[in-house]
């Protein structure tokens, strides 16, 4: 695969994956075909950034792990009002962490 279109990915997806993550993305891709690179253009990667302001303003709800794919971890904060505030204070510091896992794991399907 040509080099700009793994820069192309890279620049518009730089803080979607941890650093280790995106340099073994990187170095798959190198060695993919232009039609995986296709299936890994169009999908859609999450903003850890848009997350966390979800769960600042909705995490007590259980929002933020709705969004993320948790479905049971944000029905126990749904119905416990996140933890009775004590999960949703820490949901605040690692749900960038846990988006950024989610978008890898996305991008996993395509890489093998």
């Amino acid at each position: 695969m040509e080099q700009s279109k793994i820069d192309w990915f890279v620049a518009n997806n730089a803080g979607k994956l941890k650093d280790d993550k995106m340099l073994y993305v990187k170095q798959k891709m190198a060695t993919m075909s232009d039609d995986k690179f296709a299936l890994i253009q169009t999908t859609n990667l999450m903003s850890p950034v848009l997350v966390w302001v979800v769960s600042f303003f909705f995490g007590y709800l259980g929002l933020d792990r709705f969004i993320i794919g948790s479905v049971g971890a944000g029905v126990a904060k749904l119905l416990t009002f996140g933890g009775f505030g004590l999960w949703w204070l820490i949901d605040l510091f690692i749900i960038g962490g846990k988006t950024k896992e989610r978008n890898f794991n996305k991008l996993a399907a395509f890489l093998m």
